[in-house]
C-alpha cells in the first residue's frame, strides 16, 4: 500500500471508525478488481484480434491451395491427353516397324514376292 493510501485509511478510520475502514477497503479492492477486469478485457480483445488475423491468413492459404489444386487438375488433364497421343503414336509406329514399309530393301523384296506370286 502506498503512503497516500495509508494516510487515507488512517483518516477514514479516524472519522468513520471500523465500519468506514471496512467500506473503504471494500471500495479500494473493488476499484482494483475493476482495473484488472478492464486490463483483462483489453488483453482478450487484442488476443481475439490476433486470432482472427491468423484465421484469415489460414483461410487465404486454403483458398490458394484450392486454386493450386485446380491448376494442377488442368495440367494433369493436358498431360493425360499427351500420354494418350504418345501411346497412339507408339502403337502406329509399332505397326509400321512390323510391316517395315520404310526400308527400301524390304519394299523391293516384297514387290518381288508379290510379282512372283502373280505370275
Amino acid at each position: 500500500m502506498d503512503p497516500n493510501n495509508f494516510l487515507t485509511v488512517l483518516k477514514v478510520f479516524g472519522d468513520f471508525g471500523t465500519i468506514g475502514l471496512v467500506i473503504f477497503l471494500w471500495w479500494n479492492d473493488n476499484r482494483r478488481y475493476s482495473e484488472l477486469m478492464e486490463q483483462y478485457k483489453k488483453d482478450m480483445a487484442s488476443l481475439l484480434l490476433k486470432y482472427k488475423e491468423d484465421m484469415d491468413e489460414q483461410r487465404q492459404m486454403y483458398e490458394k491451395n484450392v486454386s493450386l489444386v485446380n491448376s494442377y487438375h488442368s495440367i494433369a488433364c493436358d498431360l493425360s491427353q499427351i500420354v494418350i497421343m504418345a501411346t497412339q503414336t507408339m502403337a502406329t509406329l509399332t505397326t509400321e516397324v512390323r510391316n517395315n514399309q520404310y526400308c527400301p530393301m524390304v519394299r523391293i523384296g516384297k514387290a518381288k514376292l508379290v510379282r512372283g506370286a502373280e505370275g
